[in-house]
């Protein structure tokens, strides 16, 4: 369309700078995609949040474009990528207003971001999208395991040479019917897992001992996690990466609960899980990473650690009422731990990349 124009998203040094607006245009437009695919408020932004996520840039550089028509903003493009001169990939995220869609909007911001990761030098794009079940026809990731609706936004994708690389599966607890049957099956596996191991957790902000212990093992998610087709490039975690992640939650008041085991023979952290709580829904919980070390996985130490972390999450925050979390469909041994838990499907999520020539 002629009558749109594109121009660079202006990151302001303050919420009360008048170039927030940009950011605001980002988050509404952010927040209307959620809550069409979820159905709820649960997983918005604030805009304290958004800004602090745009001025702090030393995990990952975000570049950003807005498509204004008439003063309005119509979509929305960004593009991050790891301030590393070897990195060879980058994320990209089109958004586009509902009632401005199939006019070519978000192909324009789409050819404006290709644009910018080849100038960086990236040569493998990168994209996530959510979709929600709808039954009709369906797009299988190149794994094989897992498929995502063929909608508008999986049609999009394809038009302009993106591949389904991995598919997620979107799942739901309900907190309150399981109390019983998670204890059943938490005390079961920690007497499995034997005398050797012992479950430890805490709130953030992560205390200084634990958190260069915590930001191994989170980079283990790069490593030993399955990642499908997908080229992973996480970059250096370290004590000050997990101080970062923990002051940006603070900012929008989201509490992190870890819960880990810790392996007493050499006093390492061998297994993770990670729950977070937002004001966005107060009844709702986000599972965010789950891992155990391949060198002690067979003892059910996965079990043990989500079963004790929800435990504790009853305990704290007793207002939680459900649970949700994401897994990579061939993650058949995190599946079979979230099924016999009781979580239970309701959406899925793809992990897309294209290579440019």
């Amino acid at each position: 369309m002629s009558d749109v124009t594109i121009r660079p998203i202006r990151v302001p040094p303050s919420m009360d700078a008048p170039e927030i607006v940009d950011l605001e245009a980002l988050r509404q437009l952010r927040n209307a995609h959620a809550r069409q695919v979820h159905g709820s408020s649960a997983y918005d932004l604030t805009l304290p949040q958004v800004l602090a996520a745009w001025q702090d840039q030393a995990d990952r550089t975000v570049i950003g474009r807005l498509a204004e028509r008439n003063g309005l903003v119509v979509g929305t493009v960004g593009v991050d990528y790891l301030p590393d001169a070897q990195s060879r990939t980058a994320g990209v995220m089109v958004r586009v207003r509902e009632e401005h869609r199939r006019r070519g909007i978000g192909t324009r911001l789409l050819r404006e971001a290709e644009g910018i990761a080849a100038d960086l030098g990236r040569s493998v794009l990168q994209g996530w999208t959510e979709h929600r079940h709808s039954g009709g026809a369906s797009v299988g990731a190149s794994t094989g395991f897992g498929a995502v609706p063929r909608d508008a936004t999986a049609a999009f994708a394809l038009m302009h040479g993106y591949r389904l690389e991995q598919v997620y599966r979107q799942s739901t607890l309900d907190l309150t019917a399981t109390a019983s049957h998670t204890a059943t099956l938490g005390a079961r596996a920690r007497a499995h897992a034997g005398d050797a191991y012992r479950y430890v957790s805490w709130l953030s902000p992560t205390p200084a001992a634990l958190a260069p212990a915590l930001a191994d093992l989170k980079s283990r998610m790069a490593t030993d996690a399955p990642s499908g087709n997908v080229d992973v490039e996480d970059g250096e975690w370290d004590a000050e990466r997990i101080a970062r992640i923990e002051r940006h939650d603070a900012v929008g008041g989201v509490r992190r609960l870890i819960g880990a085991v810790r392996h007493m023979p050499s006093g390492m952290l061998v297994a993770l899980n990670e729950l977070n709580t937002s004001p966005a829904d107060p009844t709702m919980a986000h599972q965010n990473d789950t891992l155990v070390r391949a060198e002690h996985r067979g003892r059910r130490l996965g079990m043990w650690v989500k079963c004790a972390t929800l435990a504790r999450l009853r305990e704290l925050f007793p207002q939680v009422t459900r649970v949700e979390t994401y897994n990579a469909e061939e993650n058949r041994p995190m599946l079979d731990i979230n099924e016999a838990i009781g979580f239970t499907p309701i959406s899925s999520a793809g992990e897309w990349q294209k290579r440019l020539s």
